[in-house]
């Protein structure tokens, strides 16, 4: 008769893992904080939203009064007070519905804070799927083995950085995932997020409105894209001047039509003029408009976002540097933003047909927005660039600080002189800190570390685990470690492989590529390369795997490439020949005799070769297999 099993963690390394105390209580503290913050949004929503609903019924009032007094107008005479109450009412209006405007860009705000604070507790508790998903256009910036790692896709770390900024932050944070920094830069950025890391509100506004700049899906690349176009052609000087002599003709028209002092007809050849021009040269205006008609929901929130940044005081260099690039020239970029906005916001008249037609027949009116919108342009060529740029390098560093500030037991990372890695209790970034178990790293060049275990005992997460915190501290994030020493060295790997149908590849041919790739890149690279290889060569049989993995080792340790390699292969693992590159690891798993088996694992790195399998008691316990 068969018996079954369950898998669990054992309580003895859930306990020599757990984090201290005071971390706990930090996590907490966190946890109440966010909370705090989302409790307090929604309540401004609801405040905020009563409002909203009377603004609404008294614009409704007012819109309704007007054409009662002008009813009133028509059949008793239009007395002076008529004309003030309509006028009156014609103001109010314009202004309930400016307020009725702002009251919903607060809530939206609000709203924004709230799911940034509901982000935070779900990061907090590792809850990927109540995150937003890695955004899809990141996705040509990160290779297969970015994906292998975890750096990018579901349950990923991207997932802990990414949505919380522009398009622009979005892929500059992917730059620094996949580009190591120098050394200066590791410093820089590192003073950078220490200090941001303290400034949760600050961060939090910051990315409230870049929420509202994403709402629409509006990529701030296409901004910087449209203003270094050259509009050339488009408003030839003689052009310009019979533009501006017949709108101020029409003008002159209308005064001097209802002065009675030139008929109708005067008028009718002014607009039949200006028709005529719109109709000749409108293509050509509209060109200017192409790419930024899509801004109007983005420019709000982007000229809040820079109100907001250049009033900020930092002691760190890098932050002060990127808040000096946004005050050069003594130019304020919130306010150019703003009138771009405004530009944009009376161009928009032209999308309404019947409103279109009578502006461009009196005041050619795309002719003067369009001007309007080039000579912006031309002011604004050089600086807009720079503001994107600067936007871009803080949301970085804030997504950063974030990941610091909701994760105190994390430690900054040190860049040393050589290419090695050097760690005590690193833990995998993306397992619940309170789950997650801690273990040493040591990776020198020229030699290789080789993990053994059974199934399930966590080999493969620790190659995760390295490879990680690597990428992290090259960004100059904090790492999930209590120490982590690192050099600057290039990173390849081999974890994951499939067949493809459809480029014709087998299982063993896709793992040979793979393998290829690994040694072309150690083989070519000006600097040191680190390799993890998990479970290499599956797709073939065993004695000439092993003979061919040690050849692969010793090329790799030849070049003084460091790195690690996965086997369940005893035989491989305890070879004569790889005794002299490297040193031997492993995970191991305890299995509870009796009715009810309990399969274990502690997680927990030894020092040796792993001689357990567990392959069929697993298969039992799942009932695959029977037997005793």
């Amino acid at each position: 008769m068969s018996q079954k099993c369950s898998i669990s963690s054992s309580p003895a390394s859930a306990a020599s893992s757990a984090p201290p105390p005071s971390q706990k209580r930090n996590r907490q503290a966190l946890r109440d904080d966010f909370t705090a913050r989302s409790s307090r949004h929604r309540q401004q929503v609801v405040r905020l939203s009563a409002r909203l609903r009377k603004t609404e019924w008294a614009r409704l009032l007012v819109f309704l009064a007007m054409p009662t007094l002008a009813w009133h107008g028509y059949e008793n005479g239009f007395a002076p007070w008529l004309w003030l109450a309509f006028g009156g009412c014609l103001a109010l209006f314009v202004a309930l519905v400016r307020r009725h405007a702002g009251l919903r860009e607060r809530i939206a705000h609000q709203q924004h804070r709230d799911t940034l604070n509901q982000w935070a507790l779900a990061r907090l508790d590792r809850r990927f799927d109540d995150l937003p998903a890695c955004p899809t256009s990141l996705r040509p910036l990160f290779d297969k083995q970015d994906l292998d790692i975890n750096l990018f896709g579901p349950a990923s770390l991207g997932q802990l950085l990414f949505s919380q900024s522009t398009s622009l932050g979005d892929e500059r944070i992917a730059a620094w995932l996949t580009l190591p920094a120098t050394t200066a830069q590791l410093a820089e950025r590192q003073a950078a997020i220490a200090e941001l890391a303290e400034r949760r509100s600050l961060r939090q506004v910051l990315a409230a409105h870049a929420l509202q700049i994403n709402a629409r899906g509006y990529g701030l690349g296409r901004l910087a894209a449209w203003v270094v176009r050259v509009d050339a052609g488009v408003f030839p000087p003689a052009q310009v001047v019979l533009g501006l002599l017949a709108t101020l003709a029409s003008l002159g028209g209308v005064v001097a039509v209802l002065a009675g002092v030139v008929p109708p007809l005067a008028l009718l050849a002014c607009i039949v003029v200006n028709l005529m021009f719109y109709g000749w040269r409108a293509k050509a205006w509209h060109k200017v408009f192409d790419g930024a008609d899509d801004t109007a929901d983005a420019l709000g929130g982007l000229s809040d976002w820079l109100a907001l940044a250049v009033t900020q005081r930092f002691d760190s260099a890098g932050l002060s540097r990127q808040v000096a690039r946004l005050q050069a020239d003594g130019r304020a970029p919130a306010a150019a933003i703003r009138q771009l906005d405004g530009i944009l916001g009376y161009a928009r008249l032209r999308h309404n047909p019947t409103v279109s037609v009578f502006a461009q027949a009196l005041l050619l009116w795309d002719f003067h927005c369009a001007r309007a919108l080039a000579r912006w342009k031309r002011e604004q060529c050089r600086r807009l660039p720079e503001w994107l740029e600067v936007v871009a390098e803080l949301e970085a560093l804030a997504a950063f600080a974030g990941l610091a500030d909701e994760n105190p037991g994390w430690c900054r990372a040190e860049a040393i002189g050589e290419a090695e890695i050097h760690a005590e209790a690193a833990s995998h970034p993306l397992i619940h800190p309170e789950r997650a178990v801690a273990n040493p790293i040591d990776l020198v060049p020229g030699r290789v570390t080789v993990i053994t275990g059974s199934n399930m005992s966590g080999k493969t997460t620790y190659m995760r685990t390295v490879a990680l915190n690597l990428r992290l501290a090259q960004a100059g994030s904090v790492v999930a470690a209590r120490h982590f020493a690192f050099g600057r060295m290039r990173m390849v790997s081999s974890i994951s492989v499939s067949d493809s149908l459809e480029q014709g590849l087998s299982y063993f041919m896709s793992e040979v590529m793979q393998v290829k790739a690994v040694i072309d890149t150690v083989r070519q690279a000006a600097e040191p390369v680190l390799y993890l290889l998990d479970e290499l060569l599956k797709g073939t049989n065993e004695k000439e795997r092993n003979l061919a993995i040690i050849e692969i080792l010793r090329a790799l340790c030849a070049h003084k490439a460091l790195g690690m390699l996965t086997t369940h292969n005893v035989a491989l693992a305890t070879a004569p020949e790889l005794q002299g590159l490297g040193r031997n690891i492993y995970f191991e798993e305890g299995f509870e005799e009796g009715e009810a088996q309990a399969l274990r694992f502690n997680y927990q790195l030894r020092h040796g070769i792993s001689r357990n399998t567990n392959a069929i008691r697993l298969l039992r316990s799942m009932g695959v297999l029977k037997g005793d």
